[in-house]
């Protein structure tokens, strides 16, 4: 036992936490705070019973834990061992990258696995790169089970959600790998029973439980792929779904995980439409904490009760950032690769853990659960002041009398400027599909709404920035 204390403490001394909208990845410091032995406290506002750590406020972490500080700082810090009767998860995304760089964070997740014995590891999407499996399973083998198998660590259930480049081909082969024989054999640890779904957990000692609901924000966003490849009003199913299992549930906790973010200080931004839809939800069942991937960091947002955790940094690599969320409320950034770990130890806190490339702790934030739905629900960006310097478009819902769907960025109000998340394509084909016509193309590569290169409305790119409208003209074309 106090072995096990021991090693925590000595990672807890050297876990690097930020103060609020640190982006560069160096403490911020503060006011210091004086810490007696963690076995008898803190001398603090507030002690973390979890990780000794002291915080001036349940929402305010001082950056230096109790204990004392490792003689050779060069030194990582070891993972810290799993803590009796608490339930461990891990969380990775944006990680099918197939190459070297998925590879190395595999070993620092299989590391951290080793330690912890998480329950499950829960992959919120993006799960091969660039267009998903492609109706083939063999990607999935070659570049998951190939990858992360290998090691006996990640032999374990992997609950599994798509992200949008997944949807850039059928999703459908990722779902029904679940029951592929190739999954079975290798111990049918892939498990995706359906786009959205919910898991249970418990802790046989403590008795926590945590329900986490799966959602797929790709289809809860819209998706041309999604309209060609499954029947219905999917979206409509899974917000019915949500809904009542949300309300149905009597968990300690209640966390839902989705690809999209909610806010974002990525390149990818905040997401209008789960602001809209999804946050309300939110906060009036109770979840404290929703999770995402899609922007390639590892992130921290706390805004008025609700914590949004962003883990999409398991092999693809950040761009620049948008700081799309409320003013004061980015706790920690990380544009390096890693994933997250998530504690819970009893029905009042659990704890987000961020981990590097290696598995090394990089910070411990506290989640409280907190009834969030008293807390008034912002559905538009107009209620609350962002950090970023210019604020984020909010695009009329339709170009013209038309839908765009596969959408990843709105540039213009009129919502018929847009970055288009189609994988390989033109403007004319991504206009044509909504019953448009390409007026402007554009190639540009930092996933920003700023027109690049003029290019021909035919030529096809993976970067485009397109103009629809309604009316049919001569597009521009290159001179």
């Amino acid at each position: 036992m106090m072995s096990g204390l021991a090693s925590l403490l000595l990672v807890a001394s050297a876990v690097r936490a930020f103060g609020q909208d640190n982006a560069s990845g160096v403490a911020s410091g503060g006011r210091q705070l004086s810490c007696r032995n963690c076995c008898s406290g803190c001398g603090a506002a507030y002690c973390s019973p979890w990780s000794c750590h002291c915080y001036e406020s349940r929402r305010k972490p001082y950056y230096k834990a109790c204990g004392s500080v490792p003689s050779d700082p060069g030194i990582p810090p070891p993972t810290p061992p799993p803590i009796s009767g608490c339930l461990e998860l891990l969380v990775i995304g944006d990680y099918g990258t197939r190459d070297s760089r998925q590879a190395s964070i595999a070993e620092g997740l299989a590391s951290v696995a080793s330690a912890r014995d998480p329950a499950a590891i829960i992959a919120v999407g993006d799960n091969i790169y660039r267009s998903g499996a492609e109706g083939s399973e063999h990607n999935i083998v070659n570049w998951w089970a190939n990858v992360y198998l290998k090691h006996s660590s990640l032999n374990r259930r992997w609950d599994v959600i798509t992200g949008n480049h997944d949807w850039y081909t059928d999703a459908r082969t990722e779902r029904d790998f679940t029951w592929s024989q190739r999954n079975i054999q290798r111990g049918g640890y892939w498990q995706m029973p359906g786009f959205w779904y919910k898991k249970s957990f418990s802790s046989s000692s403590s008795g926590v439980s945590v329900d986490a609901f799966y959602i797929d924000t790709v289809i809860w966003r819209g998706s041309r792929v999604v309209d060609r490849s499954l029947h219905g009003d999917p979206k409509q199913e899974q917000l019915d779904w949500l809904r009542a299992a949300l309300q149905n549930s009597s968990a300690d906790w209640k966390i839902v995980l989705g690809h999209h973010p909610v806010y974002s200080a990525g390149s990818h931004g905040m997401s209008s439409t789960l602001l809209r839809e999804l946050d309300p939800m939110l906060r009036q069942y109770g979840v404290p904490l929703y999770l995402a991937g899609h922007d390639h960091s590892k992130q921290v947002i706390y805004w008025e009760g609700v914590n949004y955790v962003i883990s999409g940094a398991g092999g693809a690599r950040p761009r620049r950032r948008s700081n799309e969320y409320p003013a004061g409320s980015l706790q920690h950034y990380f544009p390096d690769g890693g994933f997250v770990g998530l504690t819970f130890c009893n029905k009042q806190e659990a704890h987000a853990t961020i981990y590097d490339a290696d598995g090394v702790v990089q910070a411990v934030w506290p989640v409280e659960n907190s009834a969030t739905s008293s807390v008034a629900s912002y559905s538009n960006t107009a209620a609350v002041k962002l950090a970023a310097a210019v604020p984020p478009i909010l695009p009329a819902s339709h170009c013209g009398l038309s839908q765009l769907k596969s959408v990843d960025r709105f540039c213009s109000t009129d919502g018929c400027q847009v970055l288009p998340d189609q994988g390989d394509g033109s403007c004319h084909d991504f206009c044509l599909a909504a019953g448009l016509h390409c007026a402007r193309a554009w190639e540009q590569g930092d996933g920003t709404c700023s027109q690049g290169i003029s290019i021909n409305c035919m030529q096809n790119s993976t970067e485009l920035f397109c103009e629809c409208t309604s009316v049919k003209s001569q597009p521009v074309f290159l001179p």
